[in-house]
Order: structure tokens, then C-alpha cells, then sequence
């Protein structure tokens, strides 16, 4: 069954561009506008309308009903406010249910740092300093550009002042021991919906923002003039990890000393998000607790049994995911005994949920997108390679040129990748006949640490059955592709929070530059790579 699809249109008809929703179309209009913001990359705050059938025109989407396979949506960005209008109050209101709705006066700060989207049962705006619930800690992976937030409203006029009085006699405002507090602690809570442990670069880039967005407050005895700012983010994050800590939050707790295993030494190994993880060990959801996240799990189990309940599995894999997550990072389980606890994540459609979850960012549709854009790019990258590795790329897409099927050719454009990295396809993708012996398949999974299998007719190009297999164990089965399963192979690295196989890193940190997750922790040779195709 073909997954839904969407038009959305950017300003007028003439842009128009193509989403697919290879989970479905989402269940509020919280998901539904994260996944048009990482789809599409977009920066700025903005509102969703859709085309109504009875008025023909476009109304502001306010349900999930108006949302149809092959609909039309139309981005509207938010008007930027001015100095006075950044600041709301939230006006809680007495509702029949047990769910709250918060209405406000006044208009939000549009950027980055804002979802100014509801759900279904919940509708709240808020500023960036302030929140309905604690549980979103970080809402987006790190931004190219760092957006500095707005400061309470006097900080706001005394920069404004001193800003003119800089452009008018290039006078630098030193700020006091309180004002620059204030300062440092927005531009921490900001970074803190990113990550809590920022590196040099991170740091550097938000105080490279506060100084162009507020020129006063540059340094002089420095290269950069924001040397000092840099120096204090640093300090500041720490300590607010510290407090953190404090308060018991998961992912500082994983961190810490007292929970290193006998004999480990005296060093902590920070486990932070290495592959651009933007929630690597979230809070769970308000009001629950690790023993009703348990009654959850166990009730999954029964759930998952039952036909035609992907709409309660989903719920529940949604609220039990900082459980998972807490197991997955500090009790490092084995894949088998992981899949007997956890079988619902092991399915296409909750492995693109919960890489969703992990990065904001939709796996399925932007790999693919992102894949077939690049395609022509790198095939004039591959006419350069020369030697034994050149002459197996001309090899392989010789046979892709022949093909019809854009799997296929998905597959061979994948397989030359690997080759052009100097790494070895057969170490990653296994190829089975259908005349082996279910024997000899067995003892090659069981030896097989990371890895796809695809059994095909002699002479056929389209497999019978492709699976994945992780730990000697076969994970995943009848995904349909070989590009199919290699997505669903990147997507389980991130869910089970896996590293990347030594022979075949250069494949998968290539991924990354597909999925655009953190770039700058990159290897130099996928730094180069970047260049070319994007050159």
C-alpha cells in the first residue's frame, strides 16, 4: 500500500513541492508540523493552512480531519514582532477534561526555539523562556545558525541603548556582574533545547550571535571579540549541568561517577549524543514514574498481538520512549534480549517513529529525497575513481543503467558508495540464492556482527526476501529493497543507540551528510566529501 503524500505550497502555487509520509499521516498537528519543519529544513516560525473543499481557499489547519492522503497544505510564516510584543501571559483555563488550554494575549516570538503548534487534546503558546512542561528540553538538532534569544523586556532596552550609542561613537558597553548573569543564563537555557553538553564550536558560534546581534557587547584584547563570552557559556553550562545533576536528570545521571561499574577506573566516559542525537536520554512524560512506564512496557507485549492496533502500539511506544531510551544507553542489553522486551520497535513504521524522536528529523522520506537528488552528483564523482575500485563502480552501474526498477538502482548507487570509500560491500551486504540451504544461511547471520541480507533467484534482480541482521540475529525481515533495509539498518544504529561497524564508518558518516545530522563532527575524509557534492 503506497504510503500518503502531500502538496505543500511555499508562498504561491509556483512553490510547490512534494512530502511523503511513509509513517502515516501523523495523529496531531504537533508531529505534523515537526515533520514539515525537519522535511523541509525550515528556520523560520510559521502556521499551517489547508484547502478547504466547501470555500475552496485555504483555512488555518486546526484538526488533524482536514488532513488528507494527497491533500494541500500551504506553509504561512509568522510575522516577526516587535520589542513589545515578545512578552505573553499565559492564562490557564478550567476545562472539563483533564487536559489544560492555555490562551494568551499578545504574540509569541517566532524562530526556531518555538513550536507554536498543538495537539489534538493540548493547545499552549509560550515564550522561549517559558513552558507548559519541562518535558521538551530540546525540540531541534543544532541550528547552522544560532538565533540569540529575546532577553526580559529592561535587558532588551538598556542593549538597544547601548547599541545605538556604539553605532553612533563605537562605544562597548561592559555589562554588571547581574546584567551579564541574566544574559548568560538565556543564552544557556537557548542551548539547553539543543544539548546540555556543548562543544568548543557550539560555544563559540553563540557568542559569535550575541555580539552581531548586539555589537556593544564585543570585546576588546581579543582576536575574535567574543573570546570572554565564549569562556563564560562554557562555565555556565557546567554548572547548569551540575544543578541538573542535582535534580536527577537521566542523562547527567548516566554520566556520573557513582554510576561507573566496579573496576572501571575513576574517569566517567560522557555518554553524550555522538551521531547528532538531539533527545539521547529525554525526561520521561509528566506524572509518570519508572514503575508505571514498566506497567507500560508489559502492557505492549499483549497489545501487539492484537490485529489492526498500530494506533494503540503507537501511543504507547510514544510514552514509554525515555524508558527505552534509559534502558538502550546505561544497561546496553543484547540485540536478542532487547527485541524479546521490546518487539513492537522492531517494525518499519515505529523504527521511522523513533528515529523521529531521537533526531526530529524523518528518516524514510528525507534519505530517500535526499539520496535521489544526489544521485547525479555522485555519479560524476565516481568517473573520477580510477584503478580496481573505478573499474568495480563502471562494473556495477553498468548493471543499474540496464534496470528499470529505482530500488534497484537505489541499491547500486548505495553499493558504489562503498566501494568509492574503499571499504567492501560483501562485508555489509550478504547475497543468497534460493537454491542455499536454510544451513548455510543460518551459520553465515550467526557470524554476521551488522549486516543485510538479500535472498534472490538465480538471474533476478528483484529479491524474494531482504532482512536485517545485528549481533547474529535476524532483526528485521521481508523489508521489500536492499535500500530499504539499509535505511531501516541506519534507523536501528540510532534507535538502539549502536556504533558504526570500524570497516564501514565512512559508509554510514556519509549517511549523516544525507540526513544533514551534525556535519562538523565528521571525519576529514567525509569533511571532503561534503565539498564535492556540494561544491
Amino acid at each position: 500500500m503506497a504510503s500518503p503524500v502531500l502538496r505543500i505550497i511555499f508562498g504561491d502555487v509556483s512553490d510547490s513541492r512534494k512530502m511523503h509520509l511513509d509513517s502515516g499521516i501523523p495523529a496531531t498537528l504537533s508531529e505534523l508540523h515537526m515533520l514539515v519543519k525537519t522535511f523541509f529544513d525550515l528556520k523560520e516560525d510559521f502556521r499551517l493552512q489547508y484547502m478547504d473543499e466547501d470555500f475552496n481557499a485555504f483555512m488555518n489547519l486546526t484538526s488533524m480531519s482536514d488532513v488528507k492522503d494527497k491533500g494541500t497544505l500551504k506553509v504561512i510564516y509568522n510575522p516577526k514582532p516587535t520589542l513589545e510584543e515578545q512578552f505573553i501571559t499565559l492564562y490557564p483555563v478550567e476545562m472539563s477534561t483533564n487536559s489544560s488550554v492555555y490562551t494568551c494575549q499578545g504574540t509569541s516570538s517566532p524562530g526556531p526555539s518555538l513550536v507554536s503548534s498543538c495537539s489534538d487534546d493540548t493547545l499552549y503558546t509560550s515564550t522561549p523562556h517559558s513552558s507548559p512542561d519541562v518535558q521538551p528540553t530540546r525540540q531541534f538538532s543544532w541550528l547552522n545558525v544560532f538565533v540569540v534569544p529575546k532577553f526580559t523586556y529592561d535587558v532588551e532596552l538598556e542593549l538597544q541603548q547601548k547599541n545605538a550609542e556604539y553605532e553612533a561613537n563605537g562605544t562597548l558597553f561592559k555589562p554588571g556582574i547581574k546584567l551579564k548573569g541574566v544574559i548568560l543564563d538565556g543564552l544557556a537555557q537557548e542551548m539547553l533545547k539543543y544539548t546540555k553538553y556543548p562543544k568548543d564550536y557550539q560555544c563559540e558560534e553563540v557568542a559569535a550571535a550575541l555580539t552581531r546581534t548586539h555589537p556593544c557587547l564585543g570585546q576588546l584584547g581579543s582576536k575574535t571579540g567574543f573570546w570572554g563570552w565564549k569562556q563564560s557559556l562554557k562555565y555556565k553550562m557546567q554548572n547548569y549541568r551540575t544543578k541538573l545533576g542535582r535534580l536527577g536528570d537521566p542523562e547527567i545521571r548516566v554520566n556520573s561517577l557513582k554510576h561507573k561499574r566496579e573496576g572501571q577506573g575513576k574517569t566517567a566516559a560522557v555518554k553524550i549524543s555522538q551521531k547528532a542525537e538531539v533527545y539521547y536520554v529525554p525526561l520521561p512524560p509528566k506524572g509518570e514514574s519508572t514503575e508505571s512506564l514498566e506497567t507500560e512496557r508489559v502492557a505492549l507485549l499483549s497489545e501487539i498481538k492484537k490485529r489492526d492496533n498500530e494506533a494503540v502500539i503507537k501511543a504507547k511506544m510514544e510514552r514509554t520512549f525515555s524508558h527505552r531510551r534509559l534502558e538502550i544507553v546505561e544497561q546496553r542489553p543484547m540485540i536478542r534480549d532487547f527485541m524479546n522486551r521490546w518487539p513492537a520497535l522492531f517494525k518499519e513504521s515505529e523504527v521511522n517513529a523513533e528515529f523521529l524522536r531521537i533526531t526530529t528529523k524523518p528518516l524514510q522520506a528525507k534519505f530517500l529525497a535526499q539520496l535521489d537528488n544526489l544521485t547525479d552528483k555522485l555519479m560524476k564523482i565516481f568517473e573520477g575513481s580510477k584503478g580496481a575500485k573505478g573499474q568495480k563502480i563502471k562494473d556495477i552501474m553498468a548493471i543499474s543503467s540496464l534496470c528499470d526498477d529505482i530500488d534497484i538502482k537505489r541499491e547500486h548507487t548505495l553499493k558504489s558508495l562503498v566501494i568509492y570509500f574503499n571499504e567492501d560491500p560483501d562485508l555489509l551486504f550478504k547475497e543468497y540464492l534460493t537454491s542455499s540451504t536454510e544451513d548455510e544461511r543460518l551459520r553465515s547471520t550467526a557470524a554476521t556482527v551488522m549486516g543485510i541480507y538479500t535472498i534472490r533467484r538465480e538471474g533476478v534482480q528483484e529479491p524474494e526476501d531482504v532482512g536485517v541482521v545485528i549481533e547474529g540475529t535476524t532483526v528485521m525481515n521481508n523489508l521489500g529493497s536492499v535500500i530499504m533495509a539499509f535505511i531501516i539498518l541506519f534507523g536501528l544504529i540510532y534507535a538502539l543507540d549502536l556504533s558504526y561497524p570500524n570497516d564501514l564508518k565512512y559508509t554510514f558518516e556519509f549517511c549523516q551528510i544525507l540526513m544533514n545530522l551534525d556535519g562538523q563532527r565528521l571525519s576529514t575524509k567525509m569533511q571532503q566529501m561534503k565539498l564535492k557534492m556540494f561544491a
